[in-house]
């Protein structure tokens, strides 16, 4: 290996200052010839650890190139080595300095923003974190699920998002008021106090708490319902519901309920990226990608400098598991848990669902590397995946997967999505609407596949190379009689059922389990799950459209456009059925909520 490149010979401070180092902890400071601060350390002993950097025969490219720069030493005596760490952070936070592991987010991504000492707070979407008293939530990623989360805290809780001085002068709330996304405190329509009820059932939400949120929610249902506050319990009862099935939506990705951050890496061709997962009370609320420059191996080194990066700015969980030691955990930990007021453990797992997350952020990690500088790969490799789990003769560059929806054997419908090298090609896309509606999920997928196959046999047209049921063993025997019907068992089959994400293949009664952080499950899942919005949102055209035109149309004296604003209003006949005269009247007026209470009492 070539002799390290110094300025030994040429500075006339390099010298001198590395024959006088103390035996202390403290930072370490290098600088270039114009003065240009190069590169911050800390050391438990100063003398050892920067005589390091001239004395090592092997030295990494990126460390050989700071060497050959530096032309001055500045040096920081500190009492012990965590003053040490601490004042590191400081000045790289500072100074920036090029040579240190600066951590480049593959975006700025946004957080949810509760402008909590507020007296009346408002929740807005910012990429912009302060410390300003305010509570952020976040990152999300990716970007759209912060509004999507915005949305949902106007929508549950009617919380404001706007800059109005709220000094009582205002003359009429803005059409969010009218939309029931905003209690309008502008107006004074709601009181502090309440509306700080609704801040903090906001904040609960955001913070994930589901069962502190749930007996807060039940508790003012309960309340408004003694005090024959009827509207306001409905409301309640309505967020209740909603903020229910928001949550059972969310995946919960452990049964260890302390906050944890878990850090996976990948490494290619000179670039490192790190993927953060963040879990809350068992549930995964965000994740975050760091991109490294100018790194060969991820070691405990840069590992330790990385957790120094996210910490500076990010609050500190009280766990972290991570793939290998970070250098000088001990002292890391100590730090950490001096930064969040109580202990914080760094964990490298070795078994059990912990190793399953970890592996997760790795196979995370590697896939942002290659969708950034190799996109056309990525989906390849996904797709070569797939290929070698299902054991196919051929690599699967169009899919289409088949599902069937229906109300009790109304309105059946069947979809088919088509995927073309890993990506929607909805083009494609076929809906069917089946000729004998019955509650009999295989023989309706038999008819959608065999109406689908048969024109396209017909047609000449080319066929796919995967058919992909959303089902069991049940759904895939339907469709796999049906290709066989029409001389089609050529086809390559498979199903995927959704309770425990197995696949079954014809043949066998077996199924095959693909591992769940794999991206091959990840594009099974994506394409089911397109199947299954088509066709449900198919269904229920068809079912508001008999709804509207064969029940809330033969009430005497009502017409389509009032019978739409019914549906629109109560979103099914059962319950406009249900409803109070008081509610139909503010819908559609006195008089045809008479003409519907009247047709309620023949027809009940």
């Amino acid at each position: 290996m070539a002799a390290i490149r110094t300025n030994l010979e040429k500075s006339p401070f390099l010298k001198r200052k590395l024959g006088d180092l103390p035996l202390r902890p403290g930072c370490y400071l290098y600088r270039d010839e114009g003065g240009n601060l190069l590169y911050v350390g800390k050391a438990k002993v100063l003398r050892n650890r920067v005589k390091s950097y001239f004395q090592q025969k092997r030295l990494d490219a990126k460390t050989r190139r700071l060497v050959a720069r530096i032309w001055d030493i500045e040096l920081i005596v500190c009492e012990t080595e965590l003053e040490a760490l601490i004042l590191e952070n400081n000045l790289i936070k500072e100074h920036w300095p090029p040579f240190n592991i600066l951590l480049k987010d593959d975006k700025s991504y946004p957080y949810v923003k509760l402008t909590w000492k507020e007296a009346f707070p408002k929740v807005y979407v910012t990429r912009k974190v302060r410390k300003d008293g305010s509570l952020y939530f976040g990152p999300f990623f990716p970007a759209s699920t912060a509004y999507r989360t915005a949305e949902l805290v106007y929508r549950f809780f009617q919380i404001r998002d706007c800059d109005i001085e709220i000094d009582g002068k205002r003359g009429r709330a803005c059409l969010k008021y009218q939309l029931h996304r905003c209690t309008a405190p502008c107006i004074a329509a709601v009181s502090q106090e309440s509306y700080r009820e609704q801040a903090k059932e906001a904040r609960l939400f955001l913070e994930g708490k589901r069962d502190e949120l749930k007996a807060r929610l039940e508790a003012a249902m309960w309340k408004a319902a003694e005090a024959a506050a009827f509207e306001q319990a409905a409301q309640h009862r309505d967020a209740l519901q909603q903020v229910d099935a928001w949550f059972t939506r969310q995946k919960a990705a452990s049964a260890d309920l302390d906050d944890t951050d878990v850090y996976g890496s990948a490494v290619l061709d000179g670039r490192a990226c790190v993927h953060r997962l963040m879990l809350r009370e068992g549930r995964m609320v965000g994740r975050q990608e760091y991109l490294l420059d100018d790194v060969e191996v991820f070691d405990g080194a840069v590992l330790a400098q990385v957790i120094q990066r996210v910490y500076s700015a990010d609050p500190v969980p009280a766990k972290l598991l991570v793939e290998i030691e970070p250098e000088e955990g001990d002292l890391l930990g100590e730090w950490l848990s001096g930064l969040r007021g109580t202990k914080a453990r760094i964990h490298v797992p070795q078994k059990g669902e912990k190793v399953d997350l970890l592996a997760m952020a790795q196979e995370n990690a590697r896939l942002a590397l290659e969708r950034k500088f190799e996109p056309a790969r990525l989906n390849e490799a996904v797709l070569e995946g797939l290929q070698a789990f299902l054991g196919l003769s051929h690599l699967p560059r169009r899919l289409e997967c088949f599902d069937i929806s229906h109300g009790q054997g109304r309105e059946v419908v069947a979809s088919c999505v088509v995927f073309s090298e890993g990506v929607p090609d909805k083009a494609r896309y076929r809906r069917f609407k089946m000729t004998n509606e019955q509650n009999d999920d295989f023989a309706n997928m038999h008819e959608a596949v065999t109406r689908r196959y048969r024109r396209m046999r017909d047609e000449g047209q080319e066929f796919p190379d995967l058919v992909l049921i959303d089902g069991g063993l049940g759904q895939l025997h339907a469709a796999e009689a049906a290709l066989k019907e029409l001389g089609l068992e050529q086809l390559e089959l498979a199903s995927l059922a959704k309770k425990e994400e197995l696949v079954f293949r014809p043949g066998s009664s077996e199924p095959l389990r693909i591992p769940k952080s794999s991206p091959v499950l990840q594009l099974l899942q994506r394409i089911r799950d397109e199947a299954h919005r088509f066709a449900i949102t198919y269904h229920r055209a068809l079912r508001a459209k008999r709804t509207l035109q064969t029940e809330l149309t033969q009430i005497p004296g009502v017409g389509p456009a009032t019978a739409k604003k019914l549906l629109q209003t109560f979103g099914s006949a059962t319950k406009v059925r249900e409803a109070e005269e008081a509610e139909l009247s503010q819908a559609v007026g006195a008089a045809a909520a008479k003409k519907v209470i009247a047709w309620r009492a023949v027809k009940p």
